[in-house]
């Protein structure tokens, strides 16, 4: 590879693997690592390292010669699931304290998960309905409340205040009177956060959520992702480090909130699909990530991908939109074990270290890659391409010690329980997914380490019929990010209320709140390094009406009231029906260098030359067969492989039963039906 292309870096960090995925001119290439949980930055230059070695390129050199990075990170989650943040101190308003620790929330995770009730102080202090301040902050009263949080070990603090949603003059000039007293030149609180930084949205309990949430991991994503930047640019990365989003896009890491990036590389994974999505025009598409710890489940329908207006972090729900991402305790590395006559595996994982028994690190608990070693589906030689070799008696001795011997039979038929148990686990998660869909008109985009080694099993058992997989299947979350645009979303509290027979909304003000809008994103957007005219908008308004709360797309300039009403048509259940028109969102996106789908020539059905060898499987109903094993990087597109077979890849291992078959389409992607 010469030093002449121009290349497009993006990062996943999973709970067991880190992968890159890597395109340029001629073609794109992919790498994985293993995630060093105690610090993420070290498996993101892993990945770095490994991709330049893998191009016959100095790090240095590639990075020189590296246009974009995307990286997507669960920092956030793991310094949320791990408790590892800083102590948190939070201001609230006079008699909302004891509402921040509701019962029911605090039962299971809740604001006493990540902070004391001892850290959290209420000042004296009022905005009305209307966003009037009635009582000012008192500077004697604000510095009380955070000294005495001091005292108590609060290393942050964060303010959240009643009504600011409408008027943020009193949280805004609470956190200056902090900050005048405790320059950052002290060793005080060097941070104040307040809570219109994060959320716009009018509900107090679920924006002070947000920001305590966000005050939570904010520190330690600072600090690694700049480290990260830091590292790429002091060797040679020019531009900046682009940070994934749970919404959807990217964003530079100086203009990242932090909870923006929670569970972004499952999302990742979900808008790769959508682009799959695209490109095929598919109406219904799931997009199942079968990874070491777990399978995540995304759905899109009719080209939009379903998100969630009010996730919940913690328990806590917060003012953040995600994708949303269905997960369930079926991975490689989820746990099996045989209880009364039944198999059970997961939801426990041995993760990457020890990680399965087969791993030879030390773990003795017999997991689903374990079982797949044991069937034949995986060559212990040829595990990730040859780069990390398995030992199969230890993945048959903890098969036979805790589910074979304890059912009284045999290893093989022991090891075929614990597959059928976690695909039958995922095709009922599929099932609860896709309601009253007729899961015959739905396809899988099947990805993850062990999405192909199972995607026909589980799809069988859901009833679908068709499942896509991507060369990079492994990496494919890795890929999703690669399809990414940088986008940021504005939000402004707007609160009328109106009916279809009688609209009522304030033309001037919204008008005034979406030109703000459009002059703050683009303000940002030129930070970001967009000029004007690059930038795209999209606007909408989260409605609270009988059905819930929904997004729907509005115009960017009303004249009269009536205007809204086509708008509003679509969530109303009564024209009488009262709908609260909550929030008005801008969307802004600006365009960075995105992966771009390349058709080739079909070749023929003939797949013979990909044929490497053959060897002995377990299949259902069978048993023992020798069974042919094809080279996935030798199979062009058109040739078509009839099960029973077993694909190998260097990433991963494609196992298609009878009945089903394996075709390369144009865009060299799997295409498997039965």
């Amino acid at each position: 590879m010469t030093s002449q292309s121009k290349y497009y870096v993006s990062i996943d960090t999973g709970g067991t693997f880190t992968d890159g995925y890597v395109s340029y001119p001629e073609g794109s290439t992919t790498v994985k690592v293993p995630t060093t949980d105690h610090d993420l930055t070290v498996c993101f230059r892993n990945c770095i390292e490994k991709a330049a070695e893998s191009l016959d390129q100095s790090t240095e050199g590639f990075l020189v010669d590296t246009d974009v990075i995307r990286f997507s990170t669960t920092i956030g989650t793991n310094t949320i699931i791990e408790r590892s943040g800083p102590q948190v101190g939070m201001i609230v308003s006079e008699g909302r304290k004891d509402d921040l620790f509701d019962a029911e929330i605090a039962s299971d995770g809740g604001v006493a998960a990540l902070t004391d009730e001892s850290l959290v102080a209420s000042i004296d202090e009022r905005v009305d309905a209307h966003g009037e301040v009635v009582d000012p902050v008192e500077r004697a009263d604000i510095l009380d409340a955070a000294k005495t949080l001091m005292n108590r070990g609060a290393k942050l603090l964060v303010i959240s205040l009643s009504n600011s949603f409408y008027n943020t003059e009193n949280e805004e000039r609470a956190r200056r009177i902090i900050e005048t007293e405790y320059p950052p030149h002290y060793l005080g609180p060097n941070q104040v956060l307040t809570a219109n930084e994060v959320s716009s949205r009018p509900g107090y309990l679920a924006r002070s959520y947000t920001a305590l949430i966000n005050a939570y991991i904010h520190r330690p994503m600072a600090r690694s992702l700049y480290r990260a930047e830091d590292d790429v640019r002091d060797s040679g990365y020019a531009n900046p480090l682009l940070i994934g989003q749970s919404a959807g896009g990217v964003s530079g890491v100086s203009k990242t909130v932090a909870l923006h990036t929670y569970n972004s590389g499952p999302v990742a994974g979900v808008l790769g699909a959508k682009a799959f999505s695209d490109l095929y025009d598919l109406d219904n598409v799931l997009s199942t990530d079968m990874g070491g710890t777990s399978i995540d489940i995304g759905q899109i329908d009719d080209g939009t991908v379903e998100r969630n207006l009010e996730p919940s972090v913690t328990n806590m729900p917060v003012h953040i939109p995600m994708v949303n991402v269905h997960t369930a305790g079926a991975g490689g590395g989820s746990i099996a074990s045989a209880n009364n006559g039944t198999v059970t595996v997961g939801p426990e994982s041995a993760g990457a270290e020890p990680g399965p028994a087969c791993y030879d690190l030390g773990g003795y608990e017999p997991t689903t890659t374990d079982a797949d070693v044991a069937l034949g589906y995986i060559d212990p030689d040829y595990f990730l391409g040859g780069d990390q070799e398995l030992n199969a008696d230890r993945a048959r001795d903890a098969v036979e010690r805790a589910v074979a011997d304890p059912l009284d039979i045999s290893i093989a038929e022991a090891a075929l329980r614990v597959r059928e148990t976690v695909d039958q686990n995922i095709a009922d998660s599929i099932t609860d997914q896709l309601g009253d869909t007729d899961p015959e008109d739905v396809t899988l985009v099947a990805y993850g380490g062990a999405g192909p080694m199972h995607c026909c099993s589980f799809a069988e058992k859901a009833g679908v019929r068709q499942v896509i997989t991507a060369p990079a299947a492994a990496e494919f979350s890795a890929f999703g990010g690669a399809t990414l645009d940088v986008e940021h979303r504005y939000t402004a509290a707007f609160g009328d209320k109106s009916t279809l027979d009688e609209p009522s909304v304030d033309v001037r003000r919204y008008n005034n709140v979406v030109e703000d809008l459009k002059a703050e994103a683009t303000q940002d957007m030129r930070g970001e390094g967009f000029e004007s005219e690059e930038i795209t908008f999209d606007l909408t308004m989260l409605v609270r009406s009988d059905r819930g709360v929904e997004e729907i797309s509005i115009p960017s300039r009303i004249e009269r009231a009536g205007d809204l009403a086509d708008t509003l048509d679509s969530v109303a259940s009564d024209p009488e029906e009262i709908i609260d028109l909550d929030t008005i969102v801008l969307t802004a996106v600006g365009p960075v260098a995105t992966e771009k789908f390349s058709e080739e020539d079909l070749q023929g059905e003939d797949a013979s030359h990909a044929q490497k060898d053959s060897r002995e499987a377990y299949w259902p109903e069978d048993g023992w067969v020798e069974t042919e094993v094809y080279q996935r990087e030798d199979l062009e597109p058109g040739n078509e492989v009839v099960g029973r077979a077993i694909i190998e890849a260097e990433d991963t291992t494609y196992v298609i039963p009878e009945s089903w078959a394996f075709e390369v389409d144009q865009y060299n992607n799997g295409i498997i039906e039965r």
